[in-house]
């Protein structure tokens, strides 16, 4: 994946988060998408800690956005592959994350795996 692309993918991502506007977040995500998080194995009770589906996901980052109405994101750097790309950044309610995103050809998210620094979250 092109760096320019990448970074570009970043601040769409990062800037719709910000925003809480789940519409635009969504437009991230593959209708197939599988979304991995221990956050989801928390908040909903999932021992394998996946959502599947775009409808599934929006209401589960829909919820998310209720219950955090702060949620801010700072990126701090990304890192690609051909096929992926890891968003790395900062919650401000003190964790760290990197996101691992496989996309497709249309630059939306098929998988994704969230991973956090701490085990304190959700």
């Amino acid at each position: 994946m092109e760096r320019d692309k990448a970074w570009q993918f970043a601040h769409e991502w990062l800037d719709a988060w910000n925003k809480h506007d789940i519409n635009q977040i969504m437009k991230h995500y593959a209708d197939s998408i599988e979304f991995c998080s221990p956050v989801v194995q928390k908040v909903l009770g999932d021992p394998q800690g996946v959502v599947y589906g775009i409808d599934k996901l929006r209401d589960y980052f829909s919820r998310q956005l209720q219950k955090f109405s702060t949620l801010h994101f700072q990126l701090l750097d990304i890192f690609t592959s051909p096929q992926s790309i890891v968003l790395y950044y900062k919650i401000n309610r003190g964790l760290l994350a990197a996101e691992v995103m496989v996309l497709n050809a249309d630059m939306k998210a098929v998988k994704v795996y969230a991973n956090y620094d701490k085990n304190d979250v959700g």
